[in-house]
Parts: structure tokens; sequence; C-alpha cells
């Protein structure tokens, strides 16, 4: 196994505080955290876990429409094809994208195309043994990065690193999971206006509620000790200082001024948008009362 460098994955439902971790983390020393914040291509569809371990089940709601149905077609693929679709989806969907800002991301930021389709070539020379492989060219990506410094840990803060923490844990069995969660009513009302997440509040309901059910299916495979769950309105309201601790004591960093600094200045209740699900709906209560049927 890599003795330098150790993952660190957040996760949880979009819009929960996954970046926050991330940007907090990213003020510590020992700690990359570089752009792309989400790499993508480890969970995603044809991403490393269906490279490795074949095509997962998917519920419609966990991926969009056209992503799901490529899944049903491809439960038999050989590992050649899955090792093809992969290179496809990161020269491609993963290497130049436009994020939630409407601002242009992607793998091209961290390193160039020619030591990608190196990692590339090593990649698929390795996958008999694909576990080993899927290391192997995660940890070249992170040390090809144009900004890497050789810092012990890295992280990655893609949302949907904890549903599949399971698959991850079994590439990874060194990482340290970071699950955020925040007040459904207002992680819903959050989602409903991303251009990525559904737009009707029963179907954003439901999304919220399959995604809240896988993680919780997946953390039960991985070890205590590898995750904690941190509640948003703990870090920049309740339990603040605590938060912080059990954050940090959980990772094995030191509390370097520059990383507090960071938390009480912008880690803040103001932006954090608590309990803005009472403005964002004409008819709060009605929301909570259909949240509350379809949750049951």
């Amino acid at each position: 196994m890599d003795d330098q460098i150790k993952p660190i994955f957040s996760g949880g439902v979009g819009r929960s505080g996954t970046t926050i971790i991330g940007r907090i983390l990213r003020k510590n020393s020992k700690v990359f955290v570089a752009s792309p914040l989400e790499i993508k291509f480890i969970t995603e569809t044809s991403g490393l876990i269906d490279l490795v371990f074949g095509i997962r089940e998917f519920l419609p709601t966990q991926i969009s429409r056209s992503g799901y149905w490529l899944s049903k077609l491809s439960t038999h693929d050989s590992t050649k094809i899955r090792y093809l679709k992969f290179k496809r989806r990161i020269e491609s969907d993963w290497w130049i994208r436009t994020n939630r800002l409407d601002r242009e991301s992607g793998l091209h930021r961290a390193l160039s195309k020619t030591t990608l389709i190196k990692l590339l070539k090593e990649l698929e020379a390795s996958l008999d043994t694909p576990l080993e492989a899927a290391r192997q060219f995660t940890f070249g990506y992170v040390k090809s990065h144009r900004k890497w410094e050789g810092q012990r840990f890295w992280m990655d803060t893609s949302p949907p690193n904890i549903m599949y923490s399971d698959y991850i844990y079994r590439i990874f069995p060194e990482a340290r999971f970071v699950e955020m969660r925040r007040n459904p009513l207002d992680n819903i009302a959050s989602v409903l206006k991303e251009p990525w997440g559904p737009n009707d509040p029963e179907k954003a309901i439901i999304w919220w509620r399959d995604r809240i059910a896988l993680a919780t299916s997946a953390q039960k495979s991985i070890p205590s000790e590898s995750s904690i769950t941190l509640e948003l309105e703990d870090l920049v309201k309740n339990k603040r200082s605590e938060t912080y601790q059990r954050l940090i004591t959980h990772i094995g960093l030191d509390d370097e001024v520059k990383m507090r600094k960071y938390f009480e200045s912008e880690v803040t209740f103001e932006r954090a948008h608590i309990d803005r699900w009472r403005s964002d709906f004409t008819d709060p209560d009605k929301f909570e009362n259909l949240f509350n049927k379809l949750t049951k």
C-alpha cells in the first residue's frame, strides 16, 4: 500500500456541506485539496468503482435518466469494455466540464493530457489486479497534480463518496470518510435551486430519501472508526468548537492557526442559510407535511 498519501473523502446528499469540509481542511499544511474539488472519476457511472467491481445497480433517482439506462445496458461488460468506457469518460466528460456555477472545471486544470494518457496506459496494463490498479491510478493523479507539494493527505469532496463508501473503502481501506448532513428540508430546498437536481418538491424529497438510504446502507459496511457524520447546524452554530475538534481529530490533524482562523471567520451561521426552507416555499407547512408523508 502507498504509505505517503492518505485519502479523505467527504460526501453526503448534494448541498449538505461537503465542500465546506474541503475548504476547512485545505487550510491545513498537511492536506491537499485542489481544483477540481470533485474529481468525478471514482464514483460516477463508468468510474473506477464500476471498472473494478462491475457496473452497479442503480435506482432511477440515483443518477441521470441517461446514466440509468446506460447502466442497465452495461451489466455484463467485460473488464476491457469497462476500461474503454472509463477512458472515454475521463477524456471527455471529466476532462473539461462546467460546474454548478457555470464555470469551466475538470481534470485539465490538474494535469496535462500527456500525463493523463500515461496514467491510463499504466491502468490498462495493471487490470489483472484491478484494486491495486485503481489505487495507483488515483495516487498517480494526485502526485501528477500541478499544485501537489507532497502533502500527507489528499481530499475529494464529491457528494456520492458516502453513498458508495463501501466500494471506496475496498479500494482505499486506509481512507477517512466525513459524511455531512443537514436539516433535510433545508437540504431539499437548496437542491431545488440547482440545475442538476430535481425541480419538483415531491421528486426532490424522493431523491433525498433514496440517497440517504443508500448512504446509510453503505456506511454499515465500513469500520466505524473510518467514518464520522457531522451535522451542518452543529458545525456553524449548535456545537461549533466541539464539531470542529471532532473533524480534525478524526482525520488526525493538528489545529493549525490558518485552519482555525478560516473556520471561525468563514464557516458561519449566516452563510449556511439555516431554515431557508421556511422562506423558500410559499406554503412551508404543506411542504413539511409532504416530506413527512413521503419519508415515514
